[in-house]
Order: structure tokens, then sequence, then C-alpha cells
């Protein structure tokens, strides 16, 4: 298969963590049965993959983690999708800030939070959207301003993954108006800092199990140490996470079909009908084939971001300046594409699956309808389809003129 062919160009250390997020998959996260949708994260399984290290591919080894490359996060969100796409998403959103602590912090705030991320003592995630400006990133309402003893900040975050329950913050907030997107720096906030309120999680399905909720920041004051992001450097952070979680949200879709298709092959092959099996009969062999196509198309799409946001990174460590250029812009384009792509296809993919299984599908030991409810889910989440289409637009206008 694709990936096997992939993973064969990982390095030792990346191949590693794709086998360790498999055999977690199989043996923690496949006992979820989703008698019901409404629930809450399982902060116990959260706790347990962090200590396993399934947060801490991207971590310098310096604090225990694996140093590897973005392709490795890619996968391991792959294979723990396979079963759960919703923990997946939560395990990465704290993944991704013990990583940047580790690599943009300072010593004082590495020394302070990175020994309880990385042992699951406290968990951690991006607030970027707010309850009037989702995509429209640049016009959050969320304010920092300096004093003598650090940064006061204001405002309100909404619809954040993790929120429910975490207690560290990467927060992004604009700290000059009038400088529009070059205004905006990253902040990290403790839930334990004077002026934090955490607000109720939002109880829709799915949704539930990432812990999305919000908060409110009223006056809250935090050290100096604690400016991850300097303006202009929160606005670029900021969509350089983005550009890599439709990479990575797009490798959860991928994981979410590769199980439905697995699932109707199998109950296709056992289940007769008028005295044969399923998949004998030509009109659901021919939906599962069409799923496959584009399960590889998604596939192909998907690697290839990846490496191309590695390439990214590989440049910019070079100061080659408009090569870096080209190898960023070619990242973007790639990972909204893969993104438009994995949100245009998933949901329709598992529904074929779900078809070919008839009301059996409908099981939950299936896990095809909390498949259904992440896909649609992951269609709000880092870009809308159509903003990948005006991305993708925007970059191809860019390339010719």
């Amino acid at each position: 298969m694709l990936q096997q062919v992939f993973d064969c160009q990982l390095n030792q250390a990346e191949r590693k963590y794709v086998a360790k997020a498999a055999a977690f998959g199989k043996e923690v996260l496949s006992q979820q049965r989703f008698e019901h949708e409404k629930e809450a994260p399982d902060l116990a399984r959260l706790r347990l993959a962090v200590k396993k290290g399934l947060a801490a591919m991207e971590v310098p080894q310096q604090w225990g983690g694996g140093g590897t490359r973005y392709v490795a996060r890619m996968r391991v969100c792959e294979e723990l999708a396979y079963y759960d796409a919703a923990f997946t998403f939560s395990l990465i959103a704290h993944h991704n800030i013990a990583m940047r602590i580790a690599l943009s912090g300072g010593k004082a705030l590495a020394s302070e939070f990175m020994p309880s991320l990385m042992n699951g003592e406290q968990f951690a995630c991006t607030a970027m959207t707010e309850p009037q400006s989702g995509s429209d990133f640049s016009t959050m309402h969320t304010h920092a301003v300096r004093e003598d003893n650090g940064w006061r900040l204001s405002g309100t975050k909404a619809w954040i993954a993790n929120a429910s329950f975490a207690d560290v913050f990467l927060v992004y907030a604009q700290t000059d108006p009038e400088a529009g997107a070059r205004g905006v720096g990253g902040f990290i906030v403790s839930a334990a800092d004077p002026g934090f309120t955490r607000a109720p999680a939002y109880q829709t399905p799915t949704v539930s199990g990432m812990g999305v909720g919000g908060f409110t920041l009223t006056d809250c004051l935090i050290p100096e140490h604690r400016l991850l992001y300097p303006a202009p450097g929160g606005f670029k952070a900021a969509l350089q996470g983005v550009n890599q979680a439709r990479v990575h949200v797009a490798a959860m879709c991928l994981g979410m079909v590769r199980n439905a298709l697995r699932s109707a092959l199998a109950y296709g092959e056992t289940r007769q009908a008028f005295g044969v099996p399923l998949l004998e009969h030509q009109g659901l062999r021919w939906k599962l084939a069409d799923v496959a196509t584009q399960l590889t198309q998604l596939q192909t799409l998907t690697y290839e971001a990846s490496r191309a946001i590695d390439a990214f990174a590989q440049q910019a460590a070079s100061h080659d300046g408009e090569t870096t250029r080209a190898a960023n812009r070619f990242a973007q384009q790639l990972a909204a594409m893969a993104k438009k792509s994995a949100n245009t296809m998933a949901e329709p993919a598992i529904s074929q699956c779900l078809q070919v299984m008839g009301a059996v599908g409908l099981e939950a030991q299936y896990r095809l309808i909390h498949h259904l409810h992440c896909a649609r889910a992951f269609c709000f989440t880092d870009g809308t389809p159509e903003m990948m289409n005006e991305r993708i637009a925007h970059l191809l206008r860019r390339d010719v003129l």
C-alpha cells in the first residue's frame, strides 16, 4: 500500500512513532465503541498517549521528544484517526503547543511548562478563533497591552479544541490595532492566571469528544517571558501552524476512510445476498472501487504536501530568500489542496462504505457514524473548502502574474 512505500522513506525514529501510533490505536482506541456521540474527552486515554510519547514527535530531544520532521506527525495522525479522529485532534492540539514552546520559547518559559506538558500532567491548545472572527483571523478583538511587568490580555476565544479542559493556551492577540496582521502576537496563558474564565464546553456530536469550548480573558496579566511570538511574528507563526494543520487534518480523513473501506470490504465478503457475497454484486463493489481510487488520490496529495512542508522548513533554515519563498508558496498550495480534497471526499466516501454495509453499518462497533461526524466537523477546522478554493486561486494568480 502507498503508506508502506512512504514509510520506507522515513528515518528510524519517524518509523518508530508511526508504529507506536498504530499499536496504540489497535490496543487502546479500538476499544472505544461510541455508543453515543455526546461523550466528554477521555483524559485518561489522552494522558496515556502522552506518557507513551505520542505527543512528542517534533519536540526536541533535550525535552524527551523525537525531534522528527513534520512527516512523522502527519502519519501518526493517519494511524490514530483510523480508530478515533476526535481523540487524535485533541492529542495533536496538545502536541503542537509542547513543540512550539520547546522550539520557540526561552529557557524560563520551557522550564515552566515543558515538564508538565510532556508527562500529561497538563494539557494544552491553540486559541485563535473568536465569536465574531474565525477564518478572518486578522480581525481578532482579543488584545494585549504591554505593562512594566508583562502583558495584560482581554478578549474572548470560541470553538477551541481542548479548551474545555486544557491548562495551557497559546493565545493570539492584537498588540497594535493599527498594524493589522503585523500587530498580532502569541502569548502563553495558564488557566490558573487571574482573569481567565472558562466557558462551558459545546455539547454537540463529536465536538464534545474534542473538548471544544472557549474562554474569556479579563485584564489577564502574564509575565514578559510568556510572550512566545512577538509581533509581527505572531501572525506568521499562526499561518504556518494552520498550514501544517490542514495537512494533518487531511491525514485524519485518510485514516477514517481507510477504516470505513476496510470495514465495508470485510463485511461485503462475508454477508450473503441472493446466494452470493455482497461484493459479487457489481454495483456494490464498484462503489468501493471508487472509494479506493479517491483514497489513493488523497493519500498521494497529502503525503506530497507533508514533504513540501518539510522542504520549506529546510529551506527556511538555510536563509535562501527567493527559494524559501517559492517553497513556502508550494507548501501552502499543496496544503490547501489536500485539505479541500479531504473535506470534499471523506464524507461521501464513508457514506458509500456505509451504504454497502446497509443498516449494520450504523452499529457502534463499526464506528462509521463517528467517522461521518468527524468528517463533517473537519470541514470547519483550519479553513473551509470554500476558503481553500480562495487560497489556491490566490496562489495561482500570484505565480502567473
